[in-house]
């Protein structure tokens, strides 16, 4: 999806109907024009939130898997893949007890796993740079996971 008028330099914002639905303050997608064939997509931090349902799964890798899916279907409301990736941040509730592993080095195990899986598969095998954040909740006690993504995208 383009911005809303081509000779603007402002970003755009958008909420896809293929990802959850934010609260009012936020929308899920910004799109900013860099040059006049170059735009840059912010993507706001994707959850284990299922945008048809509106549930959150209770294991962590349900969530991981999950929010996956919600940032491959941002991408593509902006016209971009995750081999437009040129920026991630994770976030990583550090204290859950609930994910069904022994430690944190566990825990990274299956989230760097299940990470290089989707883009080796949707990105073919880009490794753009990333932060990986240890936190102590995020927006809801159910949250586990949370990733947010900025890419580039030349038209």
């Amino acid at each position: 999806m383009a911005p809303e008028s081509a000779d603007s330099n402002k970003p755009q914002t958008l909420n896809p109907s293929t990802i959850p639905t934010p609260p009012p303050t936020y929308s899920q997608l910004s799109i900013t024009p860099l040059l006049p064939t170059s735009h840059l997509i912010t993507l706001a931090g994707q959850v284990g939130l299922s945008p048809t349902t509106h549930t959150v799964p209770s294991s962590f890798e349900s969530q991981v898997v999950l929010a996956y899916e919600n940032v491959l279907n941002g991408l593509r409301a902006a016209n971009a893949t995750p081999r437009d990736i040129i920026f991630v941040r994770h976030y990583i509730v550090k204290d859950t007890g609930r994910v069904g592993v022994e430690s944190e080095e566990e825990l990274t195990r299956v989230w760097g796993r299940m990470w290089m899986e989707f883009m080796d598969k949707e990105g073919d095998g880009h490794r753009p740079p990333d932060t990986v954040l240890g936190v102590p909740a995020l927006a809801t006690k159910e949250l586990m996971y949370e990733c947010e993504v900025v890419a580039v995208v030349h038209r």
